[in-house]
């Protein structure tokens, strides 16, 4: 599908259902290939690639797109580094914590516990990142996609809740 068709299609497809089965049937098995060969059994392809079409039903009124194939893919690929982030969280933060204390201290270590599940995921995700992976604040701003503000505002409160909390 060229990109002008595509981009009409795209148009039509708040009203029209044929404009989106269109583009599924063209790009659907393309981009779950894609995905697969980006991030084998890492993410769910079949998963990622029907997200992406999801999206697509709101994405409402956008820019041309020139390149469909490109513009599809890096949405997928975006959606796979969203899901494996959420996943590296759920999965390594306790651990990465857990193991970041003085065994010896079990009863700090049940306190901290305690006091980080009251934050915010977004907010534990960032100190995690901050204190633990020492990526700067700047740097946390441009991987989770927040302004540098408020990846430090966010930070500030989470420290100030800690304290208050411990």
């Amino acid at each position: 599908m060229d990109a002008h068709k595509f981009n009409r299609q795209l148009k039509k497809m708040t009203t029209d259902r044929r404009a989106l089965e269109s583009i599924y049937e063209e790009y659907y098995l393309p981009m779950k290939a894609h995905v697969q060969r980006r991030f084998g059994s890492l993410v769910n392809a079949e998963d990622i690639a029907q997200d992406v079409f999801l999206k697509l039903l709101s994405c409402g009124d956008q820019p041309y797109i020139e390149y469909p194939a490109s513009w599809l893919y890096t949405m997928a690929d975006n959606r796979a580094k969203d899901v494996l982030r959420a996943t590296h969280r759920e999965t390594q933060l306790p651990e990465v914590l857990a193991a970041s204390f003085d065994p010896d201290k079990t009863i700090v270590n049940a306190e901290m516990r305690r006091a980080l599940c009251v934050l915010e995921e977004d907010a534990r995700h960032i100190l995690y990142l901050h204190y633990w992976e020492g990526y700067s604040l700047k740097e946390i701003a441009q991987e989770t996609g927040m302004s540098y503000t408020n990846v430090r505002a966010k930070v500030s409160r989470a420290y100030q809740k800690l304290k208050k909390i411990l």
